[in-house]
């Protein structure tokens, strides 16, 4: 497919799901027409009408998810706020600053596949996080918000694996964060065996933006086959980060312009640790699914990440596949042996002692990782590999020869 326009970067948006540093009370999400009285029936056909899809990084069609629990008996709800991966920060600030948002579209869910029990998972050190949206549970639950939904909390340990969906419930039930073979899948057999929906927070925000203002509202933001808005957090690699709002289909040039982050940048890594490296060359690539797949990319958790002048992407990729490594759950040689040795080649390129043959190990790594793990960990390694060796070839081929030179 041709690469896709981005929208200019002056167009109008206004913002929905970022509002700044401060707590948005109940009284003024309500204002904007939150926790409206949706009937059951007409959710699904609303998720599908304003295209909603998965904000973790699968990007999974969100009335889609909901099918599979299509008359199931006693269905779980889990809100996944777990988010250990550095660089990452949209569903910690939105369960801070924007906790009603997210516990309507909690309800909302909950509602449309006929759920009593909802979960709410934090990280176990998003201490902020946490008391909002606990003190907004109580608020919704004592003005009669929240029906006959039972909430309950789970602190989640601070593992990257631990978010995963299957990981997540092993925790809610008790046990070590350790994802599980699929299938059978969490709407089949999910928290204590009953089918399970499990959504990242920022799906649910999402929710609650197109349930308050319609889905003709929503999609007015945003191409058509994305449509919408994100929840972005952009820094330098390793630097501070800033949460913002972005409307789908917008460039990645201007994101960046934005903060002042273009100017003298290496490399931009997009979509997170699992998503993938673009070139200078390649920043009016668009912020949509299609676009970015296309350049080697991807959404993912919508992490934005600035290698600056001295950054050298090799020793970038090598230290995100290391941090792979050591937090995999070691059940499968794709992640307790695959990311590791992964780890090793890309060291001995920076060093300067690899060669040929040892890049042609590393590919025969990326065609024999993706789709081999118990979860989506190696993919997301691989991923990030791929597109250092595809959109960085003379870099990698300049320390094949001579190692991490001045950059």
């Amino acid at each position: 497919a041709p690469a896709e326009a981005p929208a200019p970067a002056g167009a109008a948006f206004t913002p929905r799901l970022v509002i700044g540093e401060r707590t948005e009370p109940l009284d003024e999400w309500r204002s904007r027409g939150g926790f409206g009285d949706h009937a059951p029936a007409e959710l699904p056909g609303l998720a599908a009408s304003a295209g909603l899809a998965g904000q973790g990084g699968a990007g999974f069609p969100t009335a889609a998810k909901w099918r599979h629990l299509a008359g199931a008996d006693q269905p779980v709800v889990v809100a996944n706020g777990a988010e250990r991966e550095p660089g990452t920060g949209k569903d910690r600030y939105l369960m801070a600053h924007r906790p009603f948002l997210v516990l309507d579209g909690l309800r909302l869910a909950a509602r449309a596949v006929g759920a009593a029990l909802g979960y709410v998972c934090v990280d176990d050190d998003a201490h902020e996080a946490a008391a909002r949206m606990t003190a907004a549970v109580d608020a919704a639950r004592a003005g009669g918000l929240l029906g006959d939904l039972e909430i309950r909390f789970q602190r989640v340990p601070t593992r990257y694996v631990a978010g995963e969906e299957t990981a997540l419930i092993s925790v809610i039930e008790g046990f070590d964060p350790l994802p599980r073979i699929r299938p059978p899948y969490p709407s089949e057999v999910g928290v204590f065996g009953r089918p399970t929906l499990v959504q990242n927070v920022e799906t649910l925000a999402q929710l609650a933006v197109a349930a308050a203002g319609g889905a003709a509202a929503f999609r007015a933001a945003g191409p058509p086959d994305c449509p919408g808005s994100g929840v972005f957090t952009v820094g330098p690699f390793g630097g501070e980060f800033a949460v913002t709002e972005v409307e789908f289909g917008r460039s990645l040039a201007s994101v960046l312009d934005s903060r002042g982050l273009r100017r003298g940048a290496r490399a931009v890594l997009v979509g997170g640790y699992s998503g993938g490296l673009l070139t200078p060359d390649q920043l009016d690539v668009a912020l949509t699914p299609r676009a970015l797949r296309a350049a080697g990319a991807s959404l993912g958790t919508k992490s934005v990440q600035v290698l600056g002048p001295d950054d050298c992407p090799v020793r970038v990729v090598a230290e995100i596949v290391r941090y792979f490594g050591e937090q995999t759950a070691s059940q499968c040689p794709p992640c307790h042996r695959g990311l590791p040795d992964m780890a090793a080649i890309l060291d001995d390129l920076e060093k300067g002692t690899a060669d040929a043959g040892t890049l042609a190990e590393l590919e025969r790594f990326m065609a024999t990782l993706s789709g081999r793990g118990v979860c989506r960990l190696p993919d997301g390694a691989a991923r990030i590999v791929r597109s250092l060796l595809s959109n960085f070839a003379d870099v990698v081929a300049a320390h094949a020869e001579r190692g991490c030179g001045p950059a």
